[in-house]
Order: C-alpha cells, then structure tokens, then sequence
C-alpha cells in the first residue's frame, strides 16, 4: 500500500503506508527514524551491539565493598569521595552517596580528571588517586586485582596503595525481554561493548541470553 501525496512544488510523491506506519510507532516509542530508507535498512540488520552501562543496565550504582589496605573502610571511603567531590559520573555519585556526609571542599587543593581512566586530587596535602586498574598502570603504582563482579575504584595514596571500593549496577528489567524480541526477529547475533572485568560482563551476558 503507498500513500501518495502532494509536495509544494507540485510533485506527486509515493511513500510504502508501512514505512509511515513503522515510523510512526517507532516514534511512541521514543525512537526517532530520520526516514524510511532507515526503516528498511534495520529490518536487515543481522547483529546489534549495545553499551552495557546505562543501555542493558540502569546505570545507577551503589558500594557493595570496600577493601581497605593501611587504614580503615571509613577513611578509604572519605578520601574517595572527597577525590570525586566535582564529579557528576554515576560511579562518583555512587560513592558521595555511600559516604552520606557533606564533602570538606577546604581539604582538596586541587583535582584533575583523566578521562577513562581516573582522578588525581590533593586531599590533606596528600596526592591521592582514584581509578581503574588501567589508571593505576599508567600511573605505576601497584594494584590489588578484582576478579569480583563488580567495577573496582583502587585508591593510592603518596604511591602507596590504599585498597579497593566495588561498585555494582542492576540490569534493566525489560532488558532481556528486548533481547530475546530481537532474536524472535531473527537477529543472529547479540553484542555488549563494556568497560568492566570479565566476570562482570559475563554475569549481565548471562542474565540477558546475549550471543
């Protein structure tokens, strides 16, 4: 069926009514399609590839441990949060959260963010760094390794190393009903991109039933 329709010019223009239907719906879906040549080359596609954080899961975080090494979980978790006191990523609100007091500003002198990798700050006249395993390697300073599920915070302080926060996302509840429609759809395979350890991508890849 196609819909034929004037232009300002004059012109006679046939749109397929199925295209202007699957648009339409797309878009009660919060999904916009720039235009029906789109449409059609999505119902081919054969792989889709989703961002875990935020996209498969909610993207809101909570501390489910801290591994502290030379002082205790509290002054970990307070040096942390005051490292991330400028920053509005989920992980550092996650962890502003868990220390649920007011951050001292007067105590950091300064803080620089390393995008992807972490923050180096003067908490107390003591140059602390909050970040992934990859942070801590380009830094050189020594690390414990994380197999837990989870997305580790590792901290030092002046080169020492001062432990390990574990931060943990949920999965989407609606994601693995998407997943299992895709493949309903006959899309044959299904990929998540992630920045986490291994067991952390392979937990949230078993709960959805990705390829």
């Amino acid at each position: 069926i196609f819909l034929v329709a004037a232009c300002p010019f004059g012109l006679l223009v046939s749109v397929p009514l199925a295209f202007l239907g699957g648009i339409g719906a797309a878009s009660k879906q919060g999904v916009l399609m720039k235009g029906s040549n789109f449409l059609e080359a999505l119902s081919k596609a054969e792989t889709f590839i989703f961002d875990k954080t935020g996209t498969l899961t909610q993207g809101v975080f909570h501390v489910k441990k801290i591994c502290p090494k030379g002082m205790t979980a509290e002054e970990l978790l307070e040096l942390t949060a005051h490292g991330e006191a400028y920053s509005s990523h989920p992980i550092a609100v996650s962890l502003q959260e868990a220390y649920g007091k007011d951050v001292d500003l007067g105590r950091v002198k300064y803080i620089k963010e390393f995008s992807g990798f972490g923050v180096m700050a003067e908490i107390d006249g003591k140059d602390v760094y909050i970040g992934n395993s990859k942070f801590m390697n380009r830094q050189g300073l020594y690390y414990h390794p994380v197999s837990e599920i989870g997305t580790a915070v590792h901290v030092a302080v002046d080169g020492r190393y001062a432990g390990f926060l574990l931060i943990e996302d949920q999965v989407k509840e609606d994601a693995a009903r998407a997943i299992q429609e895709l493949k309903r759809a006959h899309v044959k395979q299904t990929v998540m991109l992630t920045g986490d350890n291994d067991a952390t991508g392979q937990k949230v890849a078993k709960a959805l039933g990705l390829t």
